[in-house]
């Protein structure tokens, strides 16, 4: 009698932030196989490239999929747009917000506080009940406070620079080059860097203030988005949160503190390690 080979467990991620679409291809054992990035465009445009990813990758109909898209908390009608879009096409399990996944690849199922700040600015908490929350990136059309277009928009009115014929992604970029002139002592870029600090402290301490009796123990923070990978920022914006956060007991009784972390894998990891989790132990035979 002939032995059967067991097909290999394989499923989809993808992360459509505000700059860059990342789709990756990951194996049963949590290895990346494929990987393709893409500036971020329309969402209207999105199911066509992934139809066409899948489809250069010569992947079975079953591999499961979950998209991670900005949006999705707040405009309800990316889920079923992108449902009806794929439908057929491929095996589309959900459609969750690109937060909720960096949440998931900081925090996994526990507890925390994830911070993004890179084109837009966020925060993301888990209640008990296991709810999601957001405070902040309202999208505002000159940025979210601290955020990566908030920045590069200012600087670029700073330095009177005609910002009417550039788009968003290009606003934004411009972010990097003011972080890198604060670094250097421009005072011009000393201020907004030091200005987005104090709106992103704002948002972690609403943050801090709504999770009060609901984390014994230390509170992870867990650090996102272009911006926090630049050790400069990350490292200025945690000594001030810091100093204002501990400067207020209120908010950690009992000796509480604040840890900051990384996230442990990308967000399109978690968003394929989801898709895995959900369809292969639904489907014990796949």
């Amino acid at each position: 009698m002939a032995k059967t080979t067991k097909k290999p467990r394989l499923a989809v991620g993808i992360d459509r932030g505000g700059t860059r679409t990342r789709i990756v291809l990951m194996d049963g054992r949590g290895s990346e196989l494929k990987r393709v990035v893409h500036p971020t465009s329309h969402l209207k445009h999105l199911p066509d490239l992934i139809i066409r990813t899948v489809s250069e990758w010569r992947l079975e109909p079953h591999v499961p999929v979950v998209i991670a898209t900005r949006g999705a908390m707040t405009k309800k009608w990316k889920k079923p747009f992108l449902l009806k879009k794929l439908k057929d096409r491929v095996n589309l399990l959900d459609v969750i917000s690109d937060a909720q996944a960096a949440y998931l690849a900081a925090h996994g199922s526990g507890s925390g506080i994830l911070l993004i700040a890179g084109t837009g600015s966020v925060v993301f908490l888990k209640r008990p009940g296991g709810s999601f929350e957001k405070i902040g990136g309202h999208g505002h059309a000159g940025g979210d406070p601290g955020s990566g277009l908030w920045i590069g928009t200012r600087f670029l009115k700073k330095i009177k620079t005609d910002k009417k014929r550039l788009d968003r992604r290009a606003r934004a970029a411009y972010a990097a080059k003011a972080v890198r002139k604060a670094e250097n002592g421009h005072p011009i870029a000393v201020k907004i860097i030091r200005e987005a600090h104090e709106h992103l402290s704002d948002l972690l301490t609403a943050a801090v203030e709504a999770c009060l009796g609901q984390h014994p123990g230390p509170l992870r923070v867990a650090l996102a988005g272009g911006l926090m990978q630049n050790v400069f920022f990350r490292k200025r914006f945690i000594a001030l949160a810091r100093s204002r956060l501990l400067a207020a007991p209120a908010l950690f009784p009992g000796g509480a503190s604040l840890v900051f972390i990384t996230l442990k894998r990308p967000a399109e990891h978690a968003a394929a390690e989801l898709a895995m989790g959900t369809f292969y132990a639904g489907n014990k035979n796949t």
